[in-house]
């Protein structure tokens, strides 16, 4: 028997009740632990302390809204469906997450920007980022379980780009108490957590494509150490006007590396339905 079309929508739709009740218990979470920071309790310092407990707040979040009739770790899509799709997944996360901080400092580069004087040597980042990598990527596990894991998958009827935007806003919302916390200047504060929505998208593709949560934990690793060791290392003290211009090219990037990697997935599909029809065409006989 179909399933009424009445019936279809409301599966298929968010629960507008359950999205927000997961961003306000991570939201609830995250201010918590940022208070002893903005009332001088502790020293900016500690910071590494309270950030791993936070990162825990989204898969319980997303744990207790959670739909109860699929498994736990389906919920979070912290399976695999496709060993293939999430080695091409990963390789595309890759090749993104160090390209677009490449375009970025060729670009400051190419505008005149001065480059860093206390870059680390070429060396020393070759040893310290893949440790960097299994770290942040560990850390992520938490978040991507629930940013890309369950809320990617609820808000997944809205349309890939609505979806991926409306994350990355309430990612960057969850980030906004330590942020003012920790007290970041205004622009430093506005490009911290601009990157977090414009980076959103990619991350999203890297989980669309894949079919689950684990390329995006790959790809946040990579956005806090790859990027950073980058970005950090080459380009020197910038002027307001020009790093507000740098900021946006970056967005750009982001969102271009996001369409790239979304193409590469309908790539993969197309691909991919393609196969048992030419299986099945090789196995036909003619009809007697």
């Amino acid at each position: 028997m179909s399933t009424p079309p009445a019936v279809a929508q409301s599966v298929l739709a968010p629960s507008l009740r359950r999205v927000l009740a997961f961003l306000g218990i991570a939201l609830a979470v995250s201010t918590a632990l940022s208070l002893p920071f903005a009332f001088g309790a502790l020293p900016p310092e500690a910071v590494g302390l309270a950030v791993p407990l936070a990162r825990l707040s989204p898969p319980l979040a997303a744990l207790l809204v959670r739909r109860r009739g699929a498994p736990w770790w389906r919920a979070l899509a912290l399976g695999i469906p496709s060993w293939r799709a999430l080695g091409i997944a990963a390789l595309a996360a890759i090749a993104a997450f160090v390209m677009v901080p490449l375009a970025r400092m060729l670009i400051g580069l190419g505008a005149g920007m001065p480059p860093s004087a206390d870059a680390l040597p070429l060396s020393s980042l070759l040893l310290a980022v893949p440790a960097v990598l299994v770290m942040q990527s560990l850390f992520a596990i938490g978040e991507e379980a629930g940013w890309r894991g369950w809320l990617h998958g609820e808000l997944r009827p809205l349309g890939f780009w609505p979806m991926s935007l409306l994350v990355g806003v309430m990612w960057a919302v969850w980030h906004a108490p330590i942020v003012l916390a920790l007290g970041l200047a205004p622009r430093e504060a506005v490009t911290y957590l601009g990157t977090i929505v414009a980076v959103a998208p990619l991350l999203s593709a890297a989980r669309e494509i894949s079919g689950t949560a684990w390329v995006a934990v790959l790809g946040h690793g990579l956005l806090n150490s790859a990027r950073v060791a980058i970005e950090q290392n080459v380009l020197g003290p910038l002027e307001p006007e020009t790093a507000w211009s740098l900021d946006l090219s970056g967005w750009a990037l982001w969102i271009a590396a996001a369409w790239m990697v979304l193409r590469l997935g309908g790539t993969l599909r197309r691909a991919d339905a393609r196969l048992p029809a030419a299986a099945g065409s090789g196995r036909a006989r003619p009809g007697r």
